[in-house]
C-alpha cells in the first residue's frame, strides 16, 4: 500500500523533470550555450549565477562581432534598480542604463562634440594644460606627481565642458565634482542598496534609508551642475565655446539638453599607469627621449603636429592602455533580442536579456596576441622598420560607436606606411 501511495508522487516528479528537460532542449537545440562553470546535478548553476544569463568575452574578435557588428541587439545596458529608480530617475546618466530616447539624443550630441575634438579644436587647451602640468612637476621635483596628474586630467575636461579651469586642484568646484563622482560610483554598484537584490522591498512606503540617501545625493549633484551650467551659459564662461553651451543651445532639433551634461567627468588612471611603467620598466625611457630629441629638438615641447613622426611615443601610449586598462572588467551590455554566435567552429545561443561583458583585462592580456603580456614593452607595436604596425586594435575604450571614434585617434599610420 505504501508503494502505491508513492506512485503518484514519483510519476509527478518524473513528469516535471521530463518537462523541464524538453523545454530546455527545445530552447538550446538551435545552438549550444557558451561554456561555463560546472553545476550541480539537476540544479545546474542556480546557486552560482544571477537570474539573467551573463557572458564574459575575452577575445577581441568575438567582442567586435557581437558588440559592434551586431550592435542593434547588444547596445543596451543592464538596469540597476537603485540607480534607475532612485539615484537617476530623470535618466541624466544616459550611458549607464537601457537605450531610451534620452540615450540617443545624448549620443548624437556627443558625437558632434567628439568630431570637433578629433578635428583639433581642443588641442590648444590640451597643450596649455600640459605645459602648466610640466611647470608644476618641475617646481616640486615630481614629489606630488599623483596630485598633478589628477589635476591636469580634471582641468582639461572641466575647462572644455564648463569653462572651469583648475590651475591648483584646490578649487572648491573641482573638489565638489570629485566628491560627487566618487559618490556616484558607489551608488552605481550592485551592492549599493538592498533593493538591487530584493527589489520588492521598494514597495515599503515612507522615507526608507535608500531613498533618503539617493535624495540627498540628487540634491547635492543638482546644485553643483546647475552652478556649472549657469557659469558656462550665462556666467563668466559664457563667451567660451564650451560643451555645456553646445548642449544648452535651443536653436537645434534636440533643443536645450543641458541636463545631460552630468556625464562629462574625468579620470587620470592611464597617466598614473604611465608613471608606474616608468618606475618598473625604465629601460625604454632613453629610446623615447632620443626620438623626441631627434624630431622635436631641445628648444620646444612636442606638439600634436609631431605625433605622426613619433612612432615610439605612440607605441608607449598604446602599451600604457594595454598593460593596465583603466576599466579592467569592461562596461556591461545587455541584449535586446536573442541571437546565435559562432566561435571557433561552434554555435552558441545568447538569450534575450543576457548581460554581455567584454573583459578588457583578458583581451589585452591574451597571450596569443601579446607575448610576455604582463611586461611593459612598447616596441611590441612596432614593425621591423620601427614604424607602427598596421591593424591596431584595442578594447581600452570599450566597443560601439564611441569606442570606434576614440580608437581611430590611436590608429595613426607612420609616414612609411
Amino acid at each position: 500500500m505504501d508503494g502505491l501511495r508513492l506512485q503518484p508522487v514519483t510519476v509527478a516528479a518524473i513528469a516535471l523533470l521530463g518537462g523541464v528537460y524538453l523545454l530546455r532542449s527545445r530552447t538550446v537545440s538551435r545552438a549550444r550555450r557558451p561554456p561555463g562553470p560546472p553545476g550541480l546535478p539537476l540544479l545546474g548553476n542556480v546557486f552560482q549565477v544571477p537570474v539573467k544569463s551573463v557572458f564574459l568575452i575575452g577575445d577581441i574578435r568575438l567582442a567586435k562581432e557581437i558588440l559592434e557588428k551586431r550592435s542593434t541587439k547588444f547596445s543596451s545596458r543592464p538596469t540597476i534598480p537603485y540607480l534607475r529608480y532612485h539615484v537617476d530617475p530623470a535618466q541624466v546618466y544616459w550611458g549607464l542604463g537601457k537605450q531610451t530616447e534620452t540615450h540617443f539624443i545624448a549620443r548624437k550630441l556627443t558625437a558632434g562634440l567628439m568630431t570637433a575634438v578629433r578635428a583639433g579644436e581642443t588641442e590648444p587647451l590640451q597643450q596649455f594644460e600640459a605645459l602648466l602640468n610640466m611647470t608644476h612637476l618641475l617646481d616640486d621635483g615630481g614629489k606630488d606627481w599623483f596630485h598633478h596628474m589628477d589635476r591636469v586630467s580634471a582641468s582639461m575636461v572641466l575647462a572644455a565642458a564648463f569653462g572651469l579651469h583648475c590651475p591648483t586642484a584646490q578649487e572648491p568646484d573641482l573638489q565638489e565634482v570629485i566628491a560627487c563622482i566618487a559618490e556616484l560610483v558607489t551608488l552605481s554598484t550592485p551592492t549599493a542598496s538592498i533593493i538591487n537584490v530584493l527589489p520588492f522591498l521598494d514597495i515599503i512606503p515612507g522615507p526608507m534609508p535608500w531613498r533618503k540617501r539617493a535624495q540627498t545625493y540628487r540634491k547635492r549633484e543638482d546644485a553643483l551642475y546647475e552652478k556649472l551650467i549657469t557659469r558656462a551659459v550665462s556666467g563668466e564662461a559664457s563667451g567660451m565655446n564650451t560643451w555645456a553651451a553646445a548642449f544648452a543651445r535651443e536653436d537645434k532639433p534636440e533643443g536645450d539638453q543641458r541636463r545631460l551634461m552630468n556625464m562629462f567627468t574625468s579620470i587620470a588612471i592611464s597617466m598614473h599607469t604611465f608613471i608606474l611603467a616608468c618606475i618598473l620598466y625604465p629601460e625604454w625611457i632613453p629610446r623615447a627621449q632620443r626620438e623626441i630629441d631627434t624630431i622635436v629638438g631641445e628648444d620646444r615641447l612636442p606638439s600634436f603636429n609631431d605625433r605622426p613622426r613619433l612612432p615610439f611615443v605612440e607605441a608607449i601610449v598604446r602599451e600604457t592602455l594595454r598593460w593596465r586598462p583603466a576599466i579592467r572588467l569592461g562596461v556591461p551590455h545587455q541584449s535586446t533580442a536573442e541571437d546565435i554566435v559562432e566561435y571557433k567552429g561552434k554555435e552558441y545561443f545568447i538569450p534575450n536579456g543576457s548581460i554581455i561583458i567584454a573583459v578588457t583585462w583578458a583581451i589585452e592580456h591574451d597571450q596569443q596576441r601579446f607575448e610576455n603580456y604582463d611586461v611593459f614593452q612598447p616596441e611590441r607595436f612596432l614593425d621591423d622598420t620601427n614604424n607602427l604596425k598596421v591593424g591596431y586594435e584595442t578594447s581600452a575604450f570599450g566597443f560601439g560607436r564611441r569606442g570606434k571614434l576614440l580608437h581611430q585617434d590611436l590608429s595613426l599610420k607612420s609616414p612609411a606606411s
